[in-house]
Formats: C-alpha cells, sequence, structure tokens
C-alpha cells in the first residue's frame, strides 16, 4: 500500500510533462502556421515597396472618367511617414495631400484628422496620459508627400 502513492505520483507528474510539451508543441505548429515563416517587423523600405502603387494589369478607363472622393489615383505618389507617436500613408495626386491611412504609436492616439484631399491634410498623435503630442501635417512638394512635425509646443 505505501508503494502505491508515490508510484501514482510518479505516474501523473509523467503524464503532466508529456502533456505540457505536447501542448507547447502543437501552439507552436499553429503559431508559425498563422504568422508565416516570420513574424518580424519590416523595414521602412519593405512597407513603402508595400504602399507604391502598382500598375494596373486592366485598361486605363477613359479620361473622361473620374475618380471616387478620397480615393488614390494610381498616378498618386504615396510615402510611408513616421512621428514620434505613430506612423500613417499619405499620398498626393494633383497637388492636394491625402491621408490614406495612420496607426498611433503605443500610448498614443489620433484625433483632430483632416483627411484630406486638401493643399495640407493633417492629425494629431495625442499622447493618453502625461500629455505630449505630435501634430504631423503633409503638404505635397514637387508631387511627392512631405512630412511636418510640430511637438509639445504646438
Amino acid at each position: 500500500m505505501r508503494m502505491r502513492w508515490p508510484l501514482a505520483v510518479l505516474a501523473w507528474l509523467a503524464t503532466a510533462a508529456l502533456a505540457t510539451a505536447a501542448s507547447i508543441g502543437a501552439v507552436n505548429t499553429v503559431r508559425a502556421g498563422l504568422f508565416g515563416p516570420s513574424d518580424q517587423a519590416l523595414r521602412e523600405s519593405e512597407v513603402e515597396a508595400d504602399v507604391s502603387p502598382v500598375p494596373a494589369a486592366s485598361p486605363t478607363p477613359p479620361a473622361s472618367a473620374s475618380p471616387a472622393p478620397g480615393s488614390v489615383t494610381p498616378t498618386a505618389a504615396t510615402r510611408a511617414l513616421a512621428t514620434g507617436g505613430g506612423s500613417l500613408v499619405a499620398s498626393c495626386a494633383d497637388g492636394q495631400a491625402t491621408l490614406v491611412s495612420w496607426i498611433p504609436g503605443a500610448g498614443f492616439e489620433a484625433d483632430h484628422v483632416v483627411r484630406g484631399p486638401a493643399p495640407a491634410a493633417s492629425l494629431r498623435f495625442k499622447a493618453r496620459s502625461g500629455g505630449g503630442q505630435y501634430r504631423a501635417q503633409v503638404t505635397c512638394v514637387s508631387g511627392e508627400p512631405t512630412l511636418t512635425v510640430g511637438g509639445d509646443d504646438d
């Protein structure tokens, strides 16, 4: 009778260790399938390549057709831009700046968004606590989105 308890505890510990190892292996296998071969952050050049306009495979619409308001035309210059409070993607078309998307950094939120198209598109990345803000303004210079950032004293 005295030998049964230690053997039962030993068997339980071995089973628990095996189940834990199998679970970790399964989670790692699923993680690799969900996130692909690498979950490393992209470099700036990779982001710019992803947001750069791709030549259309379909024929160009007739000159009389106009794009929907707020849409980015294939001839628009698009760039990823960064501030201390977050990142944004902006485009320029016909001298008008448009904020395509933005992602606040950790601890920041976006507000006062002027999406465009306009001569100047802008937004503010504001710290959620403790003050601090970054005012981002995008204008078009020679057809390229150009970022101007103002800090806390704006």
